[in-house]
């Protein structure tokens, strides 16, 4: 669809700002889709965060977490549990989007064979509670 010309100039003038621009604030972190995914897995605490990953040291997790809550994707209990908000839990669509997305476009099945990208796709229909 082409809108025309003086529609679309109107639109550009009135809506400058990109609202995908602020949501890809929220993942622009390189750690914020990994914790997310631990978060949507159940996992709550920092150094769970941190299983798997060698390079992901204390203070860029700290930085990545400090991130999250301020921007009002998690929060923090008083002993130290990290949780989704509902705002951060809204982000389950967009989770699944880009994983599909990934799939998708992973024709020759480089990354994951086929049977691999039925499964990640049925598990994490489950795990972000769209099912």
């Amino acid at each position: 669809m082409t809108l025309n010309p003086k529609k679309l100039a109107y639109y550009e003038k009135k809506y400058e700002r990109n609202p995908l621009e602020d949501t890809l604030k929220f993942m622009i972190n390189k750690w914020t889709l990994h914790v997310l995914r631990d978060l949507f897995l159940g996992k709550s605490h920092f150094n769970e965060f941190k299983t798997n990953r060698p390079s992901l040291d204390n203070k860029a997790l700290s930085r990545c977490l400090a991130t999250m809550q301020e921007n009002d994707l998690i929060y923090k209990t008083d002993d130290s549990q990290y949780f989704l908000t509902e705002k951060g839990r809204c982000l389950n669509k967009v989770f699944y989007e880009l994983l599909l997305f990934a799939l998708d476009t992973d024709v020759d099945n480089e990354h994951y064979n086929e049977y691999e990208k039925k499964e990640l796709k049925e598990m994490y229909l489950e795990i972000l509670e769209l099912k």
